[in-house]
Formats: structure tokens, sequence, C-alpha cells
């Protein structure tokens, strides 16, 4: 879910843990990412158990309490069970050393709870998620799937340019590190607002499976699929431009440092590894 409707009267400033002081932002940031560089913004990928990951984690607390109330005991009691499986793809904000938003995604396989998109859907839906998706025509095989967890983006980088390029940052990373990993399927549980919003400006990557219903505080969400391979022909077909970024990771790379690729690898085939630069992007 990514949040972008006029939020609740919560003041996530005064949430205890909602997020951390602009100083020790800073010095995690510094810590975790190679700030001098010449583009504005860069994407990373981080590990459950790196250090950088708290990035991720302090843009979804800061954003889903202010859009739905979620507080951090909400967040910690939702997602825990997940920590192992996730890993955090996050856009920087090099210049002001800030996060600028976050995409959490479960893995599946090892030992974990699966899916969490998945596992939420018989509880509200009433089916479980694997037999909607089955009756939706998806051919998904659930141990090759990634779950799109969370996807937000930091209130100063919404309602303008700059908002735009932080979401497509987000997808284009997703994308080419599960096309490196062999996976041609997600899940996710999205806001209809959102499902909406990806619908005008990716070419409705999304697919429902279920209609939609009150799921975490948002009054609408929607179980939705998508197939990268199709996805990537209807793009391909109808917007030429937006493909390249996506799925070629060519055109934003004046304005974002791409994902290093070869480190998402060893998380993404390894999570729960030690990873051998220690969270740290090196140029």
């Amino acid at each position: 879910m990514s949040p972008r409707r006029s939020p609740p009267a919560v003041d996530a400033r005064t949430a205890p843990s909602a997020d951390l002081d602009s100083v020790r932002l800073r010095r995690l940031v510094d810590d975790t990412v190679d700030a001098s560089v010449d583009e504005p913004l860069g994407a990373y990928l981080f590990a459950s158990h790196e250090r950088g990951s708290e990035i991720g984690r302090h843009v979804e607390r800061t954003v889903f309490l202010e859009a739905f109330g979620n507080t951090p005991e909400l967040l910690e009691k939702e997602y825990g069970p997940y920590e192992e499986a996730s890993v955090f793809f996050c856009v920087v904000d090099h210049r002001r050393r800030q996060p600028a938003g976050v995409m959490r995604v479960i893995l599946p396989g090892g030992a974990g709870p699966g899916l969490k998109s998945l596992n939420d859907v018989e509880p509200t839906w009433g089916f479980p998620g694997s037999m909607l998706l089955r009756r939706a025509g998806a051919s998904a095989p659930l141990d090759a799937t990634w779950d799109i967890a969370t996807l937000a983006v930091m209130p100063e980088y919404r309602g303008n340019a700059a908002a735009g390029l932080v979401s497509v940052a987000l997808y284009q990373s997703e994308v080419l590190a599960a096309l490196a990993a062999g996976v041609d399927w997600m899940v996710a549980i999205l806001d209809e607002t959102v499902h909406r919003m990806a619908r005008l400006e990716f070419s409705q990557p999304f697919v429902p499976f279920a209609p939609a219903r009150s799921y975490l505080g948002s009054p609408a969400s929607l179980p939705v699929y998508v197939q990268l391979s199709e996805w990537s022909e209807r793009l391909a077909s109808g917007h030429p431009a937006v493909h390249d970024v996506i799925f070629r990771g060519s055109g934003i790379e004046a304005a974002v440092r791409p994902l290093d690729l070869e480190r998402s690898s060893r998380i993404v085939g390894t999570r729960g590894a030690e990873v051998e630069d220690g969270g740290r992007r090196t140029a």
C-alpha cells in the first residue's frame, strides 16, 4: 500500500518511535549509502538485518501513521513475523541525506510464514489467497512469487515532480532485481487510490483478484497480482518510454543512481547471510 489520500488526524511527530530525529537519520544514511555522488537521488536495497533497512522502516512508520493511523506497535505486530524474509528497496535523497521512499518486499521460501498479502486475504475476503488467485486465472508459482508488502513515499516528496520520480525508481529497482532473480510474478494488497494511480501512470500493472474491502486502516484495498512478462509486453507496445525506464533501467539515470544489481542479487539470493560490503553502497 502506498498511501496517497487525506491522512487522519494523527500527529506522527508525537507518536513514540514513529521516526528518527534528523541528526540520527542523516548519520544512518551516511553510514549505509555513499552520498558523495552526482545524482540527486539513489536507489538501494537492504536485507532486514542490515543497518540500512532502518531507513525503510522509518519511511513506513512515518507514512503509515500519517495516512492510516498505523502506530509503530501495529506495524511491528503486522510485519514482525515477516522480518527475516523482508528486503527493503529504498530511494535516498543524497543532497539532503534523507530517505524519500521505500518498498518492502517479502520473499518466498524458507521456514517463514509465507507471503503476507496472501495470508491476509482469507481473514478479510473470506477465501484463501491462493484459491482466489487461481480463480482469477493467475498461475503464479507461490515458491517464486514476491510480495510487495509496503510502498510509501515521504510527505515532502509528494505533490511535485519528485513524487513520480521516487515511485518510478522504486518500481524500476524492484522489477530489475526480480528479473535478475528469475521472478515473473508478484502479489500485493493496494489501497484503491494507489491502484488507480498505478493504472494511469504505469499502464495497469496490477490485476485485482478480489473486490475492494477495508484493510489496515485503508477504507478500500484490493488484492492484486502482476505478471512482469505480460506487463512488459503491454508497456513495450503502448508506452515504450515507460517500458525502457522500468524494464531496461534507462531514462532516469541522471536523476537517480540506479540499483546495484550485483549487490541486490547477493541479498535476494542469500537473505539472512552477511553481505560483503556490510550494507554500504560502493561506487
